[in-house]
């Protein structure tokens, strides 16, 4: 399974203040964004497809990822 990029178009960024931040590492071609309150990283930018973004699915509140038919990589267990 390929991950699933969105457009900018497909995608609404809800940010209630100046919460939400950038980080970037090595090129600097990928946008890693964070809760700078809670450390949370709800989306990046793609380097692969610049102007594209994946999406932390547990950073939406209408899904419940722990019963997704998917394979869930949680950062500490990557196979």
């Amino acid at each position: 399974m390929s991950p699933t990029v969105f457009t900018p178009e497909q995608l609404h960024i809800q940010v209630k203040d100046d919460s939400l931040n950038l980080y970037q590492f090595g090129a600097k071609t990928a946008k890693h964004f964070f809760c700078q309150k809670c450390g949370i990283y709800p989306f990046h930018e793609t380097a692969r497809a610049p102007g594209h973004y994946r999406v932390n699915l547990g950073c939406i509140d209408e899904l419940d990822t722990i019963n997704m038919p998917y394979d869930v990589f949680d950062g500490k267990n990557q196979l």
